[in-house]
This record gives structure tokens, C-alpha cells and sequence, in this order.
């Protein structure tokens, strides 16, 4: 998902992550925050090669290693997160401020649905619990065919 517009207006990510940088001792680097500044303006789910692609649309020279390295910390500030679509490529989406959710993806046509469950939520609250164990994320995606990819393929068993 994009940045949430409805986020209170005092949060700033630049912020967000500038203090986390601070905070391990890390430096908060020109080429950073181009990096950052255009993932701010990503859609919902992208890759590395898209974030390369659009620095140097706005003639920011930035290398394909400082992408590779600056987005982990991105995620681990809690800005991004990783979602893996396919055993190919790493994508990322937004996290902070946003609700969880999971993923449906085609495996025809590669649609990606996101989907929200309290269902979810109520069986990993419960799974936790039974196993003494403190959740501090989860991950589903449910893989198969979209509507209008089943509807065109025999094999679907519809």
C-alpha cells in the first residue's frame, strides 16, 4: 500500500527514518534520502529495479548497491516491508501506519488482492496464546487463480 495520507500529520517518515538512522549509528546520506524520497512516491508493491529506474528518471545518481542496501534499512526502521510474490524477486510495500494485511496472488496473471481478516487476526491471536509465543507480525498469501483467470482456464474446477 502507499504512505496512508490519514497518518496524523506529525508523522514525518523522513523523520521516522532519520531517527533510526541516527539511533544505530548509521549516516543519513544525501544518496538515503533521494532513496527515500522516491519511495515515498511508489505504488502499492515494487521492486529495487523500480526505484533504480525512477532515480535516474530524475537524474539522481544514485548506484544499484546503495538501492540494494538502503531499502533493508527501510524496512527494518518499519517504513517498508518485504513481501516475496514469487521465488524470483523481493517486493516491498508500505507498513508504518497501516493496517495488516495479507495477499492473494494469480499465479497466471500475477494479480496481487490485498484482504484484511479479523478471522486472521483472531486465529494467530489464538495460535500465539496456545503456544506461549508473542506475535510481532505475520505473513499469509494464498496463491492460485483470480476470477476472471478461472474463468478462462478449463482445469480451474470451477
Amino acid at each position: 500500500m502507499p504512505p496512508n495520507n490519514d497518518l496524523p500529520q506529525h508523522v514525518d517518515l523522513k523523520k521516522v527514518f532519520r531517527h533510526y538512522l541516527r539511533h544505530n549509528g548509521i549516516k543519513n546520506t544525501q544518496a538515503r534520502r533521494h532513496i527515500l524520497d522516491v519511495v515515498l512516491g511508489m505504488g502499492e508493491h515494487f521492486e529495487a529495479e523500480q526505484v533504480l529506474y525512477r532515480l535516474h528518471e530524475k537524474n539522481i545518481s544514485v548506484g544499484k548497491a546503495t538501492v540494494y542496501r538502503t531499502l533493508p534499512l527501510l524496512v527494518d526502521c518499519g517504513i517498508l516491508k518485504t513481501v516475496r510474490f514469487d521465488v524470483k524477486q523481493t517486493h516491498y510495500e508500505f507498513v508504518y501506519g497501516q493496517d495488516p494485511h495479507d495477499h492473494m496472488v494469480c499465479h497466471r496473471c500475477g494479480r496481487i488482492m490485498e484482504f484484511s481478516s479479523d478471522k486472521v487476526i483472531q486465529l494467530r491471536t489464538q495460535l500465539a496464546s496456545e503456544h506461549r509465543f508473542h506475535v510481532t507480525g505475520h505473513r499469509l498469501q494464498l496463491t492460485g487463480l483470480c476470477w476472471d483467470c478461472a474463468n478462462d482456464c478449463p482445469l480451474a474446477g470451477k
